[in-house]
This record gives structure tokens, C-alpha cells and sequence, in this order.
């Protein structure tokens, strides 16, 4: 069978589509899987919300961009609307939309999914040529110094400054042009996700990718042949349109920890454990103020980071600690996350080409909710618990330190009301950041867990190998199966896993 790529908001659906295997989501997770289990000879459909952009039809535009890569235009948030929280939605998934960072499980991590969660087949040796492999997919390597623009170069010599540990990170760009625009995607085609690895291999091997697919539920969950209801989208997503339906053998989830969940809660399968045990991972935005103008939009935006207070081997949480890592986004995200409206705003703003940017990354114990309304949409309620407080309120301490050994004149920390900093006597202002809702701009861009992996279906909603309790062979691959933060950034951990839980399936095929 040939494989295409197949845009359903252009052409009438099919009334029916059969396969061995469909895969919901074209991302780290569903695009990889798509692709191994294509090469080894299985019928493979894939379905996707969302549209393919690549090139110039990548605008650089914040308003158009949001619109059509991101989950609910970029609106999407916790019930309280305290935690922003990213998704991309596109063919490719979330490495359409992120900053290519390259950040592989670490070692301590695995052993504590195997200590605390009973995953015992998570060895460093079972899953060393999956996470060999992901690097070879992402053509991975390394930011050398020439590529660190300024931000990212003030970053590094106030940390050294003060002694502490940090590193040039690892990425996935190849033929990068500076555009800075990594967070609405790249016209340069630069990187080297799903869209342009995977996804071509997967095509070449015979899969079908269906795009403006919305998966809608599953019927017979518990079956040999699954029913999966579909509703096709209009060229823009916004409405649903047509319907059809795919039957399958295999069903893999690969939507996002959040999407993959509302799945299942919407098709009544799996068990108590679906929905449940989310982490957000939220992170905070830190701004420095310079005289220079430091022009951080230019060049790789996420290129240094301060891993001094990192640790990946808590014996209570595996990923803890903090770690901090200069950004910068387009103007229409740093307007929203700086905390003045109006003049004041603007005026803000023009000083956008002196802002130097980092992001807290703070790991967090698995605290989240999903649930699904009347509607079928996903409500997210998240417990901001304590520790994860303290861990930021430290890690903004230490931002400021860095930023004002730079030679920062000042560090402005966006909550509400906003807090400025000028020197070590301001830092008591810190201690009283209680991070009430709504008080912070906190953005969550690697959720994870949901429909947690486990040894027994008391302790999760799907076994080791990715099968979700209750069904017949309806599994997951992505984050939502991630008992807690598998690193500070999800690609590397996502297309690995993929990559195990592809290769177990196909043991059991045969």
C-alpha cells in the first residue's frame, strides 16, 4: 500500500478506513512509531489534528502562528488560568513549535522509574540503542560558541562570574539562520523533527497521514477490531465538518499528555488511573534589563543554561532541583508575559531589544488532573504545591544574581504586582511570592503522565509496554505514559521511548 499525506479539510473523507495500526497524533511520539512500525511491514494510518506548515508558509507572525501550531490557538490553561499550557498541533507535533532542545533521560531518572514506580525493564542497557537511535532522528549536536548570541552570552559569564555550573546545550537545528523565531516555527526548515525524519521515512514505507482529523472516541476498546470516530476540520480547525471511521486491530495514543487521556475518558476506556497524575513541569519567566542592547530575538533563542542546581537522582523524586535557561520569544509573547497593560505596556516594549530572557524549569511530583467536560474538552486542574514554590522562589534568586554580575541595571520578575530587582537588598521581596493564581505568568510546555505506565493496573492506566488497563491493544507512546519528569525537556525522552515501546510491539506481532 502507497503512503500519502492527505489533507481531509480539502478533499471529502473516506467513509471508512481500515489499517492494522492507528496511530492518533504525528508528533515525537506518533510520528516516530508511524515509522518504525511502517518499516517493519505494518499498515499504518496515522491521524492529525492539525495542519502541515513548513517553509515559508511559516509567517513569522505571532498571530497567525498561534492560531494554527498551537492547541486552542495558544490559549490553553489550567481551570484557573494560572498555568499557560503549550501544545503544538500540527503534522510533526510539538518539534514543529519547540526551542530543539536535545535532553536525553537521565541516568538517575530510569532508576528511580524502576525503584519507585516498578518499571523494571527500563535498564540504561534495554533502552541504550533506542536513545542512541533518537539522537541519530534528531541529528543531534552540539551549540558551539559562536552560535551564542548575546542573551545567551551574558547568561554564561554572569554564571561563571559567580562559580557555578552551566553548559552550552545540545540541539537539533542543522542549517540554522538565526531567525529567533523557533516558537512559531522555522521557515528555514532547520529542524530536524518528526516532520522532516520520521514522517517522510513513514510515508516511504507505506503509512497514511490524515490531516484535520480530530480522533473523537473509541468504540470497542475491548475488541480485536477497534472503531475509532472521526471528525474532519475545516482548513483553518476551527470546525468540524464531516465524520468517518477507522477500524483497527491496534490503536496507539501519541496525542499529548492531555489530549491522549481526554481520549480515553471520552471512549469510557481504561481504568481509575486515566486522567490522573499529570505533571506540568511549570516554568517562569525571569527578564533582565540591560543598557547595551542585546538583541536577544536574533540568533538561537535557548542556547546556555545554568544546571548547577540541578539533580537528576532525588531518592523522592528522581528529576528535581531547578535549572535555568535563557530564552526569548516573538513580541507577541513576551507582551503577554511582562506584567503592565496599556501605555505602560507599550512603553515596555520598547525596550524589547535590551531584554535578556531566562526560563526557570522547575521539575514538579505529578499533581494534575484531566477531566472532560459535557463538551468533550479537556479541563486541567493542577495542585501548585509548596515545594515547587520554594524551588522557584530559589531559582529566582539566583537568576538575579546571574543577571546582575552580567551587568544587568535590573531584573524584573513578572508577577503581579511586578517586582524589580536592583541589587542583594531587594532579594527579601522574593521570600513573599506566595504564586496565588493568576499572580505569575507560568507556561507549561513538557506535560507529562496521565495515563501513567505501571506494573499493575492498582498502581497506573497502562502496563510497561504501553498497553492501557481494560482494553485490547490500545496502548500509549508518548509523555502521558511518564510516571514523573523524565527531563527538562521532552523530545529526546518522547522519540526514545517511542522507539521501545515500537520495538516491544512488534516483538509481540512477531
Amino acid at each position: 500500500m502507497s503512503g500519502a499525506i492527505v489533507d481531509l479539510s480539502k478533499q471529502a473523507p473516506p467513509g471508512r478506513l481500515d489499517a492494522e495500526i492507528c496511530i492518533v497524533g504525528s508528533g515525537c511520539g506518533g510520528g516516530t512509531a508511524a515509522r518504525v512500525l511502517a518499516e517493519a511491514g505494518r499498515d499504518v494510518v496515522v491521524l492529525e489534528e492539525g495542519p502541515d506548515l513548513t517553509g515559508r508558509e511559516l509567517t513569522q507572525r505571532d498571530g497567525a502562528m498561534y492560531d494554527q501550531l498551537y492547541m486552542d490557538r495558544g490559549g490553553r490553561a489550567t481551570d484557573d488560568q494560572s498555568i499557560s499550557i503549550l501544545q503544538g498541533r500540527a503534522l510533526g507535533g510539538g518539534g514543529v513549535i519547540n526551542a530543539c532542545d536535545v535532553v536525553p533521560i537521565p541516568d538517575g531518572v530510569l532508576d528511580f522509574w524502576r525503584r519507585r514506580y516498578g518499571l523494571t525493564g527500563l535498564t540504561r542497557a534495554a533502552l541504550e540503542p533506542h536513545a542512541k537511535a533518537a539522537l541519530e532522528d534528531l541529528s543531534a549536536n552540539p551549540i558551539v560558541d559562536g552560535q551564542l548570541n548575546r542573551a545567551n552570552q551574558l547568561l554564561r559569564a554572569g554564571t561563571e562570574a559567580l562559580g557555578l555550573r552551566g553548559a552550552s546545550m545540545i540541539h537539533n537545528r542543522v542549517g540554522c539562520l538565526g531567525l529567533g523565531t523557533c516558537l512559531i516555527g522555522c521557515p528555514a526548515n532547520a529542524k530536524r523533527n518528526p516532520r522532516f525524519v520520521s514522517i517522510p521515512r513513514a510515508v516511504d514505507a507505506g503509512a497514511r497521514f490524515y490531516l484535520r482529523s480530530r480522533a473523537v472516541r473509541i468504540d470497542y476498546a475491548r475488541d480485536e477490531v477497534k472503531r475509532i470516530q472521526v471528525r474532519t476540520l475545516d482548513p483553518k480547525g476551527y470546525h468540524e465538518q464531516h465524520s468517518f471511521e477507522v477500524r483497527a486491530k491496534i490503536v496507539i495514543l501519541a496525542a499529548n499528555a492531555i489530549a491522549s487521556a481526554q481520549l480515553l475518558i471520552r471512549s469510557g476506556a481504561g481504568n481509575r488511573h486515566v486522567g490522573q497524575h499529570l505533571s506540568l513541569q511549570p516554568q517562569l519567566p525571569v527578564t533582565a534589563f540591560f543598557k547595551e542592547a542585546i538583541r536577544a530575538f536574533t540568533g538561537i533563542p535557548q542556547a546556555y543554561a545554568v544546571t548547577h542546581y540541578e539533580q537528576s537522582d532525588h531518592p523522592e523524586h528522581g528529576l528535581w532541583g531547578f535549572r535555568i535557561e535563557a530564552i526569548m520569544g516573538t513580541p507577541g509573547i513576551v507582551s503577554t508575559l511582562l506584567p503592565f497593560t496599556g501605555v505602560e505596556g507599550k512603553q515596555a516594549m520598547t525596550t524589547y531589544d535590551h531584554i535578556a530572557a531566562s526560563l526557570l524549569l522547575v521539575p514538579d511530583a505529578p499533581s494534575g488532573t484531566v477531566r472532560v467536560s459535557a463538551s468533550g474538552r479537556p479541563s486541567v486542574r493542577y495542585e501548585h504545591r509548596e515545594d515547587h514554590k520554594a524551588r522557584l522562589r530559589d531559582g529566582i534568586k539566583v537568576a538575579a544574581r546571574i543577571y546582575l554580575a552580567a551587568g544587568a541595571e535590573r531584573v524584573l520578575v513578572p508577577v503581579w504586582p511586578p517586582l524589580e530587582i536592583r541589587s542583594k537588598a531587594d532579594f527579601d521581596k522574593i521570600d513573599s511570592l506566595d504564586f496565588k493564581p493568576v499572580s505569575a505568568p507560568l507556561l507549561s510546555a513538557h506535560q507529562q503522565g496521565g495515563v501513567r505506565f505501571a506494573p499493575s493496573e492498582s498502581d497506573g492506566a497502562a502496563d510497561p509496554d504501553g498497553r492501557v488497563y481494560g482494553t485490547r491493544d490500545v496502548y500509549v507512546f508518548d509523555s502521558s505514559g511518564f510516571p514523573s519528569s523524565s527531563s527538562t525537556h521532552t523530545m529526546t525522552p518522547i522519540i526514545t521511548m517511542s522507539r521501545y515501546l515500537s520495538a516491544r510491539l512488534l516483538a509481540r506481532l512477531g
